[in-house]
């Protein structure tokens, strides 16, 4: 289905996974002038419908403010690789965003003028300064040099991201209890991996996860620390008694991967753990061989539901598994789990303006500007007003909104209206907190069953009191944080797949291990991070 643009046409070409959005057949107000049109690089990522019109919400937005935006599009790894193209090359666009660009990238082009302050375009604005106001914010957002230079990503999110979920079907199957404990969860996948049957031919698989969310770190929770390498706590640090520290050279940490290092030796870990890339470990889940999985929720790797039969009952848990609690192993009174900051997430770095774009900087920020409007934040996660949901009544200062029964409609609808659709998902945007924006659940749907919220409950009293903190730190700092930590999860990473997998014995390289990452800076590393804490 073709749709007009008020600014430019939008085209879509395909080349060596390139999407490119909006270059073709300018019109009239466009070439009227050239701050009416914006460059963006972004990640996009891959399995997206790739079909002119995709991206409606900025055919909208153009509509409403004349601000096109021509975006250049690839999945994560290639548009990583086009970011440092471009920059070296000096041909880089307007503005850059999505995952690509990270807390060094802002303060290296910020100190050599590549990337501009923001704060003053900003002031104009409506919603962008909103989400400023938001408790915290601005101090996060704000640089050591007193700028801010990409606006706030702010999201109602679970209290826990990545986590291990279970087949509940197989566990009434055997008639066994949910596992709770390290060495209760153990029998759980050895009966698991006696006692189910093989699928079409193929032996069941009693444990697995996500290779882009692994984070095996965090499951050292189960042994009294959270060694994760996600999120806050990136690069393996967490707050302990008041204090940054490292969690790589823990003894838990330690104890964690002979744990699991002994369930890979029996046969109870998917053997292609470290190896598989996300596509080979979907793949496996949606022909049924998994009895445990990490991931943020089991629709990432089962089979989909059929929009119609969740409508028959919306409170039935339709994917039949479940979250695994938090574990103790033998001997610890407190296990703990990673905390996603309280449940509100705060991305940093997700759209930047360059210093090719200083002439239209305004006009690219009041376009970010209406994307941060609470209906079009709202689309981006849900999809068009009117079409995938509706606004209720506004009680008490709230403002309700309703999803509409899409379940007749076919998949190439859901692609174009859904979340990554509609919008592009990598992009900043402001969710307004439930104490303003709410959903009302639609009728018979009061008491959805959605598996993340069964999970924070489950998690919550064994989160992190304190997150890490976010930091900023010096031009210097910042470039030295990059190097050190870089080498410092590469081989983190090479010694866990080679300890878990068998072919190292982590007793006898421990003390190495250690004395390695020492070299490697990781003193240094934590160092940095404490003098950086605010």
């Amino acid at each position: 289905m073709k749709k007009k643009f008020l600014v430019a046409a939008v085209s879509v070409l395909i080349c060596g996974g390139l999407l490119f959005v909006g270059c073709q057949r300018k019109t009239a107000a466009a070439d009227a002038g050239e701050a009416a049109t914006f460059t963006l690089l972004v990640d996009v990522g891959s399995g997206r419908p790739y079909a002119d019109g995709w991206f409606g919400l900025y055919d909208v937005i153009a509509k409403e403010i004349g601000v096109q935006i021509q975006i250049i599009g690839y999945p994560y790894q290639a548009a990583l690789e086009q970011k440092n193209i471009l920059l070296n090359t000096g041909n880089y666009p307007d503005a850059m965003g999505g995952w690509i660009v990270v807390d060094n990238d802002i303060m290296t082009l910020s100190s050599d003028g590549t990337i501009i302050p923001l704060e003053n375009y900003i002031a104009n604005t409506t919603n962008i300064k909103e989400a400023l106001a938001q408790p915290g914010v601005r101090q996060n957002m704000t640089l050591p040099d007193g700028h801010i230079y990409s606006p706030p990503y702010i999201v109602e999110e679970p209290l826990v991201s990545f986590s291990p979920w279970i087949n509940q079907a197989w566990l009434d199957q055997l008639g066994l209890k949910m596992p709770t404990t390290t060495g209760e969860f153990r029998q759980t996948l050895i009966a698991f991996r006696d006692r189910i049957p093989a699928v079409n031919g193929q032996k069941i698989i009693p444990f697995s996860g996500d290779p882009n969310n692994l984070h095996l770190g965090t499951l050292a929770g189960w042994f009294g620390v959270n060694a994760s390498g996600a999120a806050n706590n990136a690069g393996y640090f967490a707050v302990i008694n008041g204090q940054v520290e490292s969690t790589i050279i823990r003894p838990e940490y330690r104890e964690f991967l002979k744990y699991f290092a002994g369930l890979y030796k029996e046969g109870l870990v998917d053997q292609e753990l470290f190896t598989q890339n996300v596509d080979t470990w979907k793949a496996k889940g949606k022909q049924g061989l998994y009895g445990s999985s990490i991931a943020y929720q089991p629709g990432d790797f089962l089979p989909d539901i059929e929009p119609k039969d969740k409508e028959s009952n919306p409170s039935k848990n339709w994917y039949g598994w479940t979250p695994i609690p938090v574990l103790k192993a033998p001997g610890v009174a407190n296990p703990i789990f990673r905390n996603n900051n309280n449940g509100i997430t705060l991305f940093r770095t997700q759209f930047v303006i360059t210093d090719k774009a200083q002439s239209k900087a305004q006009r690219i920020v009041d376009w970010l500007d209406r994307v941060y409007d609470p209906i079009h934040s709202t689309e981006c996660d849900l999809g068009p007003l009117g079409k995938t949901w509706n606004l209720m009544a506004l009680t008490d200062g709230i403002q309700y909104f309703q999803t509409i029964d899409t379940s007749s409609w076919n998949q190439d609808d859901r692609d174009r209206n859904g979340w990554s659709g509609y919008s592009v998902a990598e992009l900043p945007k402001y969710r307004r907190p439930k104490t303003q924006w709410k959903e009302q659940p639609r009728p018979g749907w009061e008491n959805e069953y959605k598996d993340t919220d069964v999970r924070d409950a489950l998690y919550k009293p064994f989160l992190e009191a304190t997150p890490m903190p976010a930091l900023w730190l010096t031009e210097a700092n910042a470039k030295r944080a990059a190097d050190l930590q870089t080498a410092i999860t590469d081989y983190v990473k090479q010694k866990q797949a080679e300890w878990v997998s068998g072919q190292a014995d982590i007793d006898r390289e421990w003390d190495t291990y250690v004395a390695q990452l020492n070299r490697l800076g990781l003193q240094e590393l934590l160092q940095i991070k404490r003098s950086a804490v605010r």
